[in-house]
């Protein structure tokens, strides 16, 4: 994480989870959820969910520049 520089690590989430979006991405692991994770959509998701979302994300080409 950032430390030098206060809420830098929250900026570079806004930052990845735009470009993320940007490239259609399906999935966004972060393995924990938070106040500041649930601003950007994330939840918690059932071992079969994630599953069966894993697999479509891993189906799917990535737009890349």
């Amino acid at each position: 994480m950032f430390y030098r520089i206060p809420d830098g690590s929250k900026v570079a989430m806004v930052k990845l989870v735009e470009r993320l979006r940007s490239r259609h991405f399906l999935l966004f692991d972060a393995q924990m959820n938070n106040p500041h994770l649930e601003r950007f959509g994330a939840h918690l998701v059932s071992d079969v969910e994630y599953q069966a979302l894993l697999s479509q994300a891993l189906e799917r080409s990535c737009i890349l520049d």
